[in-house]
């Protein structure tokens, strides 16, 4: 597969398409095995994310490593996926992990711009799958578990994700036997107990949290302010309030409430 292929298959925005193609006809650079190796490894993702940036050089759009990025994915990945004997609509809606952040990036800010670089690595080397409306990372790292990410995009009605679960445990046990005794956390703003005053019991999202037993919470973290203020920081009045959930932890915010991030892992359900 060509990153031409790749991207029509990928459904990456036709403007995004043709910077990736001058890109390719002007590309005047070769990236050493050694950084590509790094990146297919969990321990030298960021040294390797960081050492193929310094060898691209100015990259304002994020085009250049996309590029690059994409190139491993056609002449690595999808190889492997086909070795391994992954179904392509596996392949095809785990990769568009790109596609859907150069749309959402288009969605707030009005231009293209990859900055999920430091990201990608887990897709491309094989460690995170998008099954149905999930995603899930086999995490070898510290403390060896399954990470369950949350998509924009996700469909979070019961039906949906218990789907997805229910698919995933199958794909587990056909590609990763060896991990099936390990179990699903989650590391979300989505699991903060204040979501069932804010958005009552029967909210998708609320029904989803209480899938997961709560391990910890972290007050200080504020990270969650990108996923449900896209494009703001800090906590002031120019918040938007376009959705009943800005509007509501709007308020909670503005009153002084506290928000933040909690870790917790999935119920015994299969």
């Amino acid at each position: 597969m060509t990153v031409l292929e790749l991207t029509g298959v990928l459904e990456i925005p036709e403007e995004v398409s043709v910077e990736l193609s001058n890109y390719a006809n002007n590309r005047n650079c070769e990236v050493p095995n050694s950084v590509i190796n790094k990146i297919l490894q969990r321990k030298e993702w960021d040294e390797g994310i960081k050492e193929l940036q310094e060898l691209l050089g100015e990259d304002s759009d994020g085009i250049k490593i996309l590029w690059e990025l994409l190139n491993i994915i056609a002449n690595y990945s999808y190889q492997e996926y086909r070795k391994r004997g992954i179904a392509e609509d596996i392949f095809t809606a785990t990769m568009k992990f790109c596609t859907r952040f150069l749309k959402e990036h288009y969605r707030t800010f009005h231009t293209y711009k990859f900055v999920w670089a430091w990201w990608f690595p887990r897709q491309i080397s094989l460690n995170e799958f998008r099954i149905g409306a999930l995603e899930y990372e086999f995490v070898n790292g510290e403390n060896k578990e399954i990470a369950v990410h949350i998509p924009s995009d996700a469909n979070l009605q019961k039906e949906s994700v218990t789907q997805s679960l229910k698919d995933f445990f199958q794909f587990r046990k056909a590609y990763f036997s060896e991990w099936e005794n390990m179990k699903l956390t989650c590391d979300s703003w989505m699991l903060m107990p204040e979501l069932k005053e804010l958005l009552g019991e029967y909210s998708n999202i609320v029904g989803f949290q209480n899938l997961f037993e709560i391990d910890t919470m972290d007050y200080d973290a504020t990270w969650y302010m990108g996923w449900i203020f896209p494009g703001y920081e800090n906590v002031n009045e120019s918040l938007p309030e376009r959705t009943s959930l800005q509007r509501r932890m709007k308020k909670h915010l503005m009153d002084g409430k506290r928000f933040g991030i909690a870790k917790g892992h999935l119920k015994n359900i299969e």
